[in-house]
């Protein structure tokens, strides 16, 4: 069984977002963010970028929020391992202090 890893329009919209937000482009990051959340919603990457933006702007709570959200998604979600979803738990408390 060939798997190959395939890049999707998911992949493409999905990676511009750390680019943005190195770039400091945080408007044009979030922009990206709700076009995820619209086009895919049954998948985990808009909730995950949406954690890394508030993270970079510095709105910890609202990250954690979102990293919990996608901690959620993660534990209802086949194809994801408990370590995702610890990763994710994590992140949140550390940023919720």
């Amino acid at each position: 069984m060939d798997e190959t890893l395939v890049y999707t329009d998911l992949d493409a919209l999905s990676n511009q977002v750390p680019d943005l937000i190195e770039q400091k482009k945080y408007t044009e990051a979030e922009a990206v963010c709700v076009k995820l959340m619209e086009q895919y919603p049954e998948q985990i990457d808009g909730l995950h970028r949406y954690a890394e933006l508030y993270e970079a702007r510095g709105e910890l709570q609202k990250a954690a929020d979102y990293y919990y959200r996608t901690a959620e998604f993660a534990d209802k979600t086949e194809g994801f391992g408990k370590e995702s979803a610890d990763f994710f738990r994590k992140k949140a408390k550390q940023l919720s202090g």
